[in-house]
């Protein structure tokens, strides 16, 4: 299979990793990262708050059924993660998914590690697995060049999923390079309207239904980075049942938001299918 990126969806530079050109000016979420001009060489060490670490197969998208170790980072900016914020959240943030996310989240259980600590732990649980992805939460709140660049230079791929609030040129600048450092691979799993989203490129776009629709996201969509697969270029866009009670009515949604809009997938929980995390 025919794979590689075309740059004819976004301003120059903007889907090219490693570009530092002009982002979006429009504000980010409270509690999103900011961003900073200093040299790596004069700030403190970063250090990570992560709930947990484990291998499994990617469950969801364009890599599902690939071996990964996944690194769930602790916060969110869209939820606190707790039961008794659920409608605080929803209210404050404007987004649904505070009503019916089931992702643990939570600083409770967390570890914090070094940068080396971190990827020496991953190695570890990975067992020679070289792909990673970097969850959360908001994983883009924590993940930065630092983390990136020691990555790769352990030999990982990665690839990291974010609800597009966060700039990819605030987290991932690099003073010491003086270039923008992201993941390899970014999903973008939108939580807001789309005229409220900042990240300047991603690979895939995946919204949840019954609540998250193709129609309210078509200009974001047209943003997303186009792929060569097979004979032809094409964007990678999902739409993906919300689990829970309204499971049933979310999945024939999904079906038939599919047939009227061609150009996007349904994407099936893989994980959930084979009863892995």
């Amino acid at each position: 299979m025919v794979f590689s990126a075309s740059s004819d969806s976004t301003p120059a530079g903007d889907n090219v990793p490693g570009s530092n050109a002009p982002a979006s000016t429009a504000p980010v979420v409270s509690g999103a990262v900011a961003p900073s001009s200093a040299s790596s060489s004069t700030t403190p060490s970063p250090t990570y708050h992560v709930k947990e670490v484990f291998r499994t197969v990617q469950g969801e998208g364009f890599w599902a059924g690939r071996p990964a170790v996944f690194v769930r980072m602790v916060g969110c900016n869209m939820w606190s993660g707790y039961e008794d914020d659920r409608e605080r959240d929803a209210e404050r943030t404007g987004a649904d998914c505070p009503l019916w996310c089931d992702t643990d989240f939570t600083k409770e259980g967390a570890e914090t590690y070094s940068v080396d600590d971190l990827v020496a732990r991953m190695q570890s649980v990975g067992n020679g697995i070289d792909f990673c992805v970097i969850t959360g939460g908001e994983p883009l709140l924590q993940l930065d060049s630092t983390l990136v660049r020691a990555l790769h230079d352990a030999g990982f791929e990665v690839a990291c999923e974010t609800n597009g609030t966060i700039r990819l040129e605030d987290t991932f600048w690099d003073g010491e390079a003086q270039r923008v450092v992201p993941p390899d691979w970014i999903v973008c799993s939108p939580k807001l309207p789309e005229d409220e989203l900042v990240v300047e490129r991603y690979d895939e776009l995946k919204l949840v239904v019954p609540d998250y629709r193709p129609e309210a996201y078509a200009a974001f969509a047209d943003r997303a980075t186009r792929h060569e697969l097979g004979a032809g270029l094409r964007r990678l866009l999902w739409l993906q049942p919300e689990d829970g009670p309204r499971l049933d009515e979310a999945m024939q949604l999904a079906v038939d938001l599919a047939l009227d809009h061609p150009n996007w997938r349904v994407s099936v929980q893989t994980h959930k299918v084979l009863g892995v995390d």
